[in-house]
């Protein structure tokens, strides 16, 4: 009896380190409301300026962030015919595009469950 509980003590202690390493991992946290309204650039705009990057994408979603210090806007666009997503970063502090990238469709399910973890 006294060996299943070590066991379980151990195994409950070695989750929580790991839940904690990822946590410090992840570099975006999702912005509070009201960071929303001390973004310099709306939302349209931003989104307008990411989708010049990635002509002919559907947007398939977009979300204010903070990395850092820095308010992010960052855009998913789905293109006809590629498999995956482009990730459109836009400060939005000035409007700058940070970084344009593709995400294998595998990354991007990744990604995605993630934050539903974070999350929930």
């Amino acid at each position: 009896m006294k060996m299943n509980r070590a066991l379980l003590l151990a195994c409950l202690a070695s989750s929580i380190a790991m839940a904690s390493n990822l946590r410090a991992a992840e570099p975006e946290k999702p912005a509070a409301p009201a960071e929303t309204k001390s973004a310099l650039v709306s939302l349209e705009v931003a989104r307008t300026t990411a989708l010049e990057k990635v002509p002919g994408g559907v947007l398939s979603s977009e979300e204010l962030s903070r990395l850092g210090r820095k308010l992010i806007y960052v855009f998913d666009f789905r293109v006809e015919g590629q498999k995956g997503v482009d990730v459109v970063t836009v400060d939005a502090g000035d409007g700058t595009v940070l970084e344009v990238k593709h995400k294998t469709e595998w990354a991007a399910r990744r990604d995605a469950q993630a934050k539903r973890r974070k999350r929930g």
